[in-house]
């Protein structure tokens, strides 16, 4: 009857451990090596968790989830484009709260008075170049807003209709920093040294104007504002008024780089009657988004994203698709995030995850590549680490037995024996649980000095029974 054999418990160095088995023992040791990482080194864990919490806080990786704007007045081109940006940001997650203004300069007074505003809708040519640049970044113009002169009477051919109605009936343009009224003035003052005083310049309020047109108050009105606008609209449907020709646009827009030459062609509006009865040269300025230079960069990109979408919609009547956005009032400084954007258009990484993710990921790059470029060396680092904290318990252990062994050499009494031997064990049982974890090596150094110091025990519990057995 043959004999079976019993499988042998004994590893060979040729069998690979069980995945599961070596991972959990990584595991164990790799904690308590960390664990040592932090009971040693907890000033300089504490400082980095301090560091990381402060870059957290003054960096803020994710943006606010509300933000505030100021845009001219309600029902205006710009009022409405407003709106817009609130039915974009809302499908983002983001609430817009508009503040409206008497348009011109105030939306950016008005953000630069108000904590919670941080961004603001102003036309372009306003300011001068860097003149608000310590404030403020561009994220690039919107849309067009034209030059119109609206009037009453008999059609004009005039070459200079503006010059026509302010030496004749006078011409309301707006309130002193609006833009109507600074871009009017600049018209008038082109080639002249000065506006002369005998000029019927009306500088009404935009409402007031309108209402005073319509009611055949005054002859023309001169507006800065975009087709969309429910004035604007109000003005081309009054069979009354009559809608100016600019012939001299071209040398306008030559003249002021602000300014860009748009058309109204023939029939544009109605056919029957055909209305505009003839082609209409205007010149048009462009509504800019300027934004608080500590605005979030996500909040930027958001931005940016908005004024693409919005470009590409089919009410924008004077601009082609890929008009907007685009730094068209120079005056301004263009926000990096924007450079970028116009440079080399959206992130990749927005068809696959959201703004604030893409926002993130490209503020965090070079973080991670430094992090990266700090921390694998640390984690290299982390088996010598093992290393030397191995030696360091090696030595500790040693010092321990060194200590026994001169307590063994120095008891008297069975009792006195019996309680160095109580800490040696404990410190035995140490070693053998804790040391191998840490390093193998380190364990074996200690194998030869507690045989050394067991020999000591013995030989001292031989001197105890020796001495016992002679007193007796």
């Amino acid at each position: 009857m043959s004999r079976k054999k019993n499988p042998s418990n004994i590893n060979t160095l040729a069998k690979l451990q069980p995945l599961a088995k070596r991972s959990v023992k990584i595991a164990r040791d790799e904690t308590y090596a960390w664990s040592h990482v932090f009971r040693y080194e907890w000033l300089s864990v504490l400082s980095l968790i301090v560091g990381i919490v402060l870059l957290v806080f003054f960096w803020e990786p994710i943006p606010p989830k509300v933000v505030g704007i100021a845009v001219g007045r309600e029902g205006t081109s710009d009022g409405q484009y407003g709106e817009k940006l609130v039915a974009f940001f809302a499908e983002h997650g983001v609430k817009l709260n508009v503040t409206y203004t008497e348009g011109g300069k105030q939306p950016v007074t008005v953000m630069n008075q108000e904590k919670s505003i941080q961004i603001a809708l102003v036309l372009g040519g306003l300011y001068k170049k860097r003149e608000i640049d310590d404030k403020v970044f561009s994220l690039g113009s919107t849309q067009y807003e034209p030059l119109w002169l609206f009037y009453r009477g008999d059609a004009i051919s005039d070459d200079q209709p503006i010059l026509h109605f302010a030496k004749t009936s006078g011409i309301a343009i707006g309130e002193p920093g609006s833009g109507s009224n600074i871009l009017v003035h600049a018209i008038i003052n082109a080639g002249q040294p000065r506006t002369p005083t005998d000029y019927k310049l009306l500088e009404w309020p935009y409402l007031k104007a309108v209402d005073a047109l319509i009611s055949g108050e005054i002859k023309a009105l001169a507006t800065v504002d975009g087709i969309d606008s429910k004035v604007i609209q109000r003005l081309l449907t009054d069979p009354n008024i009559r809608l100016a020709h600019f012939p001299l646009a071209p040398a306008y827009a030559k003249r002021f780089p602000q300014l860009d030459l748009v058309s109204i062609p023939r029939g544009s509006f109605t056919n029957s009657p055909i209305f505009p009865s003839v082609d209409i040269q205007m010149v048009a300025t462009s509504l800019t988004l300027v934004v608080e230079k500590d605005l979030h960069p996500a909040l930027q990109l958001l931005f940016l994203m908005a004024i693409d979408s919005l470009a590409d919609t089919r009410d924008q009547f004077f601009s082609k698709p890929d008009d907007f956005p685009s730094h068209k009032d120079t005056n301004i400084s263009l926000s990096p995030i924007a450079k970028q954007y116009f440079t080399q258009g959206s992130p990749d990484t927005l068809n696959y995850v959201g703004f604030i993710l893409t926002s993130l990921i490209n503020r965090i790059w070079f973080f991670i590549l430094s992090a990266l470029a700090i921390f694998y060396p640390l984690v290299r680092l982390i088996p010598n680490f093992r290393t030397t904290l191995g030696s360091i318990k090696t030595d500790d252990a040693q010092e321990m037995l060194y200590a026994i062994q001169e307590r063994f050499t120095q008891a008297q009494t069975q009792p006195e024996f019996d309680a160095v031997m109580q800490d040696f064990l404990t410190l035995q049982k140490e070693v053998g649980l804790w040391i191998p974890r840490i390093s193998v090596a380190a364990y074996y150094q200690l194998v030869r000095p507690i045989e050394h110091v067991k020999k000591i025990a013995t030989d001292r519990q031989e001197f105890l029974k020796r001495s016992a057995t002679s007193t007796s």
